[in-house]
């Protein structure tokens, strides 16, 4: 049975990994310009599965002295697999109205998904939702995406879900721009290039700390092979800058690092590998 939490701290906050579900993509989405037999070898080699990837969606629980700061709020109903973060945080013994703060890191519908209940009031009543004003702005412009590269039908439901969840928000969210210290420990840091105003986290108590790298990678295949891109980067070239940017932070400071879509629950170890990286997994 798969775990639907993790327990740790970082110094003195309580952390709790949850999932929100899974969702299985094919291959060519998260590895869109890789030769399909280099990367069917490269799958076959750690014994996975070639045609698809099972993802997780991670989201993630912060108890500090003063708040619950919930980072990121799952697909919803996006598939049948998906949108059990409420029902696993009741599990944890948390409920909707104990949440402080949602930060959400970006607008993609996997993380978005469980803003609002089913009458479309927001899902947390208490919290006050953050957001980068650059990813705001983007989402709600009704001109999203009309000049990107991508399949239509994936266009529609990018911006279906974003039209649709974020207004509701918008006399409860607090929009910031550049770095935010969102709770006590608890920072922002923009990440852009897979959204315009994606976010990781930089999470601190004491000499603990945890970054939080969210979608700046989608799998741990990727962090081998810099050049390998994936067809959710709006701009595919900022995204690799972001990218080695907070791989180099992480292997600098050995921190901790924790990402969305990995392997639940997505902690690991960012490594130097040549002019690469590599993921050891703390799972």
């Amino acid at each position: 049975m798969q775990s639907i939490s993790k327990h740790f701290t970082i110094g003195e906050i309580d952390a709790v990994a949850v999932t929100d579900g899974t969702f299985s993509y094919p291959t060519p989405w998260l590895f869109s310009n890789v030769a399909q037999d280099q990367l069917q070898d490269r799958l076959r080699e750690r014994g996975l599965p070639t045609a698809h990837v099972e993802s997780p969606y991670t989201c993630l629980l912060l108890r500090t002295a003063q708040h619950k700061v919930l980072i990121d709020t799952g697909a919803d109903g996006l598939a049948p697999t998906t949108g059990n973060l409420l029902t696993n945080l009741a599990s944890e013994g948390v409920s909707p109205e104990e949440i402080t703060d949602v930060v959400l890191t970006h607008a993609h519908p996997d993380h978005i998904g469980g803003v609002l209940d089913g009458d479309g009031r927001p899902a947390f009543p208490n919290a006050r939702y953050t957001m980068s004003k650059t990813e705001w702005d983007f989402w709600t412009d009704p001109s999203a995406l009309h000049d990107v590269a991508m399949d239509d039908h994936m266009k529609q439901l990018l911006v279906g879900v974003a039209h649709k969840n974020l207004p509701p928000l918008k006399s409860r969210i607090e929009l910031f721009e550049g770095e935010k210290e969102i709770a006590t420990g608890v920072r922002a840091i923009p990440a852009p290039g897979h959204t315009p105003g994606h976010i990781a986290l930089q999470i601190t108590s004491g000499k603990a700390q945890l970054l939080h790298i969210v979608d700046s990678v989608l799998h741990p295949l990727a962090m081998e092979h810099p050049g390998w891109r994936n067809v959710f980067d709006l701009d595919p070239e900022q995204a690799a800058t972001t990218r080695a940017r907070l791989f180099d932070r992480a292997a600098a400071d050995g921190a901790t690092a924790l990402a969305y879509h990995f392997p639940f629950p997505g902690m690991g170890t960012v490594k130097r590998h040549g002019a690469a990286y590599r993921w050891e997994s703390a799972a």
